[in-house]
């Protein structure tokens, strides 16, 4: 310290500085007390609140790109075996194999209902031997037309193996002599069709029979079916004439099938069996139409 002593100033010859702890600058500083200027805040504490700014920001960012649809919204959809859900506020969704999915009043639970589901014919009775299951008016073999098609297309598997096609119940198509009215369901074997009945309270009628060479299959077994009297697929027409000759047999037109041939009764003129020729050979063998029979 300093001997001098001014009266004028009480303070003269004394550093006050010296004794404040951690000392100041000089007097007139910024960071003098007496200057009237705070003090400047700590470099740590201005990097925690621009750091907490920051974070904020960021937080506030991302909410509103969230709600907005942004970028970001696709993070809601899930995908899943395949199976894509879509965001909320889209119906529809995508499955495997393009098969739509598009929500309806029925699809509660975001899937489609199976249609055209119906249930198969199984196997029963006792198989008969194919050289038996003779094509006639009335039936095939021992099963005859007009009887349940469970019971009816059941003997037909036991003695035929699975069909080869199910078309299940369906709207009349016309082709196999069903009533347009009326549904139908068609079973297949190679070339031969077994024609069912459907009512409308799903009562199912065995009401036919169509054996074709348009239908295909010629390796199935059905494709050896023949009449009681040996008339089989590629027969010549001389040929049938000749085994029918105490029937009406005739050759005709039809609009659909072009070329065909009847039998029927002599006695009643009834239509006993009829089909489509080609070029002078039987290319079908069919029992009458199922419509108004059954």
């Amino acid at each position: 310290m300093s001997d001098r002593f001014d009266p004028n100033d009480p303070f003269a010859g004394i550093e006050p500085y010296e004794e404040v702890p951690g000392g100041y600058d000089q007097p007139g500083r910024p960071n003098d007390p007496r200057s009237g200027e705070p003090p400047p805040r700590s470099p740590l504490l201005t990097g925690m609140v621009v750091g907490l700014l920051l974070v904020v920001a960021s937080i506030a960012l991302f909410q509103l790109f969230s709600s907005d649809g942004g970028d970001l919204g696709t993070a809601t959809d899930t995908t899943l075996t395949g199976e894509t859900t879509a965001a909320p506020g889209d119906t529809s969704t995508t499955v495997p194999d393009g098969e739509n999915t598009d929500a309806t009043p029925a699809d509660t639970d975001g899937t489609r209902a199976p249609s055209g589901e119906f249930e198969p014919y199984a196997g029963q009775g006792d198989p008969v031997p194919v050289e038996e299951l003779t094509l006639a008016s009335d039936g095939v073999g021992p099963i005859a037309l007009g009887r349940p098609a469970a019971e009816a297309v059941g003997r037909l598997i036991a003695s035929l193996g699975d069909p080869t096609e199910d078309t299940g119940p369906r709207p009349s198509s016309g082709e196999f002599g069903v009533c347009d009215e009326d549904s139908e369901r068609i079973v297949f074997w190679g070339p031969f069709a077994a024609v069912i009945v459907v009512d409308p309270d799903a009562t199912e009628t065995f009401g036919g029979f169509r054996l074709d060479l348009s239908y295909g299959g010629f390796s199935n077994e059905a494709a050896e079916l023949g009449t009681l009297s040996g008339i089989r697929l590629g027969d010549s027409f001389r040929n049938l004439r000749e085994i029918y000759n105490s029937f009406e047999v005739e050759e005709g037109e039809d609009p659909d099938l072009g070329q065909i041939w009847t039998v029927s009764s002599i006695e009643t003129g009834n239509l006993l069996l009829w089909g489509p020729l080609a070029e002078g050979a039987v290319r079908g063998i069919y029992s009458p139409d199922a419509c108004d029979r059954f």
